[in-house]
């Protein structure tokens, strides 16, 4: 079962961002009935999980993330936007690194070091 799943995640890696979430769709739309509605259970149990979890300590956004691409697997609308939200989160994940390293290095592009100078 987990070979299964390595290899499923593997062939969700290898399409580019924005396009993942919809190969994934187009790989599963024609999976038979009883497939389709364990991987409806599946997303419904993770994002119930995620929920539970988002309430005390833990990984919830495994969780949500997990259930995301499970329903993604049965919603051509639900693969899209994960799909878009992926290339977006990615930009915005990029923006923000960038602006962290310039502050960490100051605006003189040295090094701040956190210790006082005296």
């Amino acid at each position: 079962m987990f070979q299964k799943l390595k290899t499923a995640y593997r062939r969700l890696k290898k399409h580019e961002p924005g396009e993942r979430f919809g190969a994934f769709y187009r790989e599963q739309k024609d999976k038979p009935l009883w497939v389709k509605v364990v991987f409806f259970g599946l997303a419904v149990a993770a994002f119930a999980v995620g929920i539970v979890l988002a309430f005390i300590p833990g990984p919830a956004v495994v969780f949500f993330a997990l259930s995301g691409a499970l329903f993604s697997t049965q919603s051509r609308f639900v693969a899209r936007s994960l799909d878009r939200a992926e290339v977006w989160g990615r930009k915005a994940f990029a923006s923000i690194r960038a602006w962290w390293r310039r502050k960490r290095r100051g605006g003189d592009g040295t090094r701040k070091t956190g210790h006082a100078r005296g």
